[in-house]
Parts: structure tokens; C-alpha cells; sequence
């Protein structure tokens, strides 16, 4: 890849765990911004010198390295104060969760590990947010787009997502399955399918710019034009609306992101021939909850 004048990273080029935080032109100020971080952050800085010299803080919490499998966490403690239907289908969501981390270790040959505690309220509250109205597929886009939005889970968040859709569906239409979304690349990686892809990258431009237009507005007034995630992932910071305040941004990107989704549901329908579930009326959440324990 050719590094184009403005290139600026989000994801530091040296450890890919630590994130774009905060700028300034200022060392003073980057130094003091350094020493206020709490002993849970851990910090690297990085000089760029574009239209204007700036110091960019990456940051990351030290918690991490253990392996999901092996943290403790009370499950049906966290969700006591949860409604019947909600806790039903976080319950479900996070077996689907477990059973993709078992995967993945079994793809990789080694432990995924945890860089935070999983939510399950978080999760709880991403399907309090969903409208559950519509067509199946209007609902099944909803569902991937606020679990992923909410992100409470130490990883996988849009393979879970992925999955959440096939299993919506399902309930509806049994013989539903959705098409392959991964492949494999060589016999230890496996990564997005070509078709996939395209969405799962503009998914996680949104988020970061849905988080962070206020920074990314400052990049652009020292000159950056595009930012880099991990993958490779590029941001054109010209294709995005930066200028606004931070609620509103969260706003206006959860609904470009939730609509982003759909479409990603509604060319999965259609790509495995079951376009009749676009016009096929939603389950309501608890209808959805019902049917989920009608399974067991």
C-alpha cells in the first residue's frame, strides 16, 4: 500500500492494540496529557509533521491476556435486573458468542484472549434499542447493527452479529441459512469473504468516526486526509461529516450503520434466494424470545 501526504494512523503501526486518543501541536500539552492517564492506560506517542506538526497519544488498557474461556463471570447474576424476554435472548446470544470463540481457537490453534470484561446489560440494552417493526430482514439488520454498535463483548462482535442475523431468521423461515461469510485464506487463517467484506470495513469506519469525529476533525485542520485502521482499513475523512457535536454524531452514524446492516441482510436473503423474508412481517422481541425457548 502506497502511503499517501496525510496519511495518518488510527491503530498505532507498532502494536495495533493501542488507539488513536487525543492530538495536539503543543508537546507541553501532549506531555500533560501523558501524565493524566490513570495506571489502567497504557500510552505511546508518535511525532507527524504534515501541513501542521503534530503529537498524536495512542493509548490501550492493560487489561488484557487472558483468555476468554478462562475468565470468570456470573452470567445469570448480571442478568437478574433484565427482563424475561431480553434475558432469554442474551442467554441464547451468548452461547452463540462462546461457540464462535471455540471456533476461532480451533482455527488459530491458540487462545483468543480477552482485552475487557463482556457486558451482557450492554447487550440487554442494545435490544432495548432495537425497533422491532418492519420486515425480517428490516429487524435481523437492526439486531447485528446494536449488538455491534454497543460492542460489550472482549472480541468477535461482528462475527456474533453475523451470526444473530441467521438465527432471527431461522425462527422465521427454518430452511434459512445464510451464505458462507468466511473463507479460507491458508490452513491457520480465515478471514471475510469478498462479498462480506465491503460492509464489515465501511461497519468499522462508521464506529470509529461515529466515535471520534470531534479528533478527526482536528486531524484534518493539521492536514491529515485519511486514516489507517488495523487490516488495512482506510478512512477518507473527506466522505464523512466531521463538523457536529458528538451526540449528534452518535446519532446520525448509528442510523447510517443500522441502515449499512439492513442492506448487508437484504443482500444475504437474496444471494441464498429467500428475497420473500424482505416483505415477511418481523417477530416483536418477545414472539422472538418464545420461539427461542420453544428450542429448548
Amino acid at each position: 500500500m502506497v502511503i499517501t501526504v496525510g496519511h495518518v494512523y488510527y491503530h498505532h503501526p507498532g502494536d495495533k492494540q493501542f488507539s488513536l486518543d487525543f492530538v495536539h501541536p503543543d508537546s507541553d500539552e501532549a506531555l500533560s496529557r501523558v501524565v493524566g492517564y490513570d495506571e489502567e492506560i497504557a500510552v505511546k506517542v508518535r511525532a507527524y509533521d504534515l501541513e501542521e506538526s503534530f503529537y498524536a497519544i495512542y493509548t490501550t488498557r492493560t487489561f488484557s491476556g487472558t483468555p476468554v474461556r478462562e475468565m470468570e463471570f456470573d452470567l445469570n447474576a448480571a442478568l437478574e435486573s433484565v427482563g424475561d424476554a431480553s434475558s432469554t435472548i442474551v442467554l441464547r446470544l451468548m452461547d452463540t458468542y462462546r461457540t464462535i470463540v471455540s471456533e476461532n481457537e480451533e482455527e488459530k490453534g491458540t487462545p483468543v484472549e480477552a482485552y475487557k470484561q463482556e457486558d451482557v446489560r450492554e447487550l440487554a440494552d442494545a435490544l432495548d434499542k432495537v425497533t422491532w417493526t418492519g420486515s425480517a430482514t428490516d429487524v435481523a439488520g437492526r439486531l447485528a447493527s446494536n449488538v455491534i454498535l454497543k460492542h460489550a463483548l472482549p472480541n468477535a462482535n461482528h462475527r456474533t452479529g453475523v451470526a444473530l442475523i441467521q438465527f432471527y431468521l431461522r425462527r422465521l423461515d427454518p430452511e434459512f441459512s445464510m451464505p458462507e461469510t468466511y473463507v479460507e485464506v491458508d490452513p491457520e487463517t480465515y478471514d471475510w469473504r469478498e462479498w462480506v467484506n465491503s460492509y464489515i470495513n465501511e461497519s468499522k469506519r462508521l464506529l470509529t468516526v461515529r466515535r471520534k469525529n470531534v479528533l478527526f476533525k482536528h486531524l484534518q485542520g493539521f492536514g491529515a486526509t485519511t486514516l489507517e485502521r488495523k487490516h488495512g482499513i482506510e478512512i477518507d475523512l473527506s466522505a464523512y461529516e466531521l463538523d457536529m457535536h458528538p451526540s449528534e454524531a452518535k446519532e446520525i452514524y448509528a442510523e447510517e450503520h443500522e441502515n449499512l446492516w439492513i442492506d448487508f441482510v437484504e443482500e444475504a436473503v437474496e444471494r441464498v434466494g429467500h428475497t420473500e423474508l424482505k416483505q415477511t412481517p418481523a417477530m416483536s422481541k418477545t414472539e422472538f424470545a418464545a420461539a427461542i425457548r420453544d428450542l429448548e
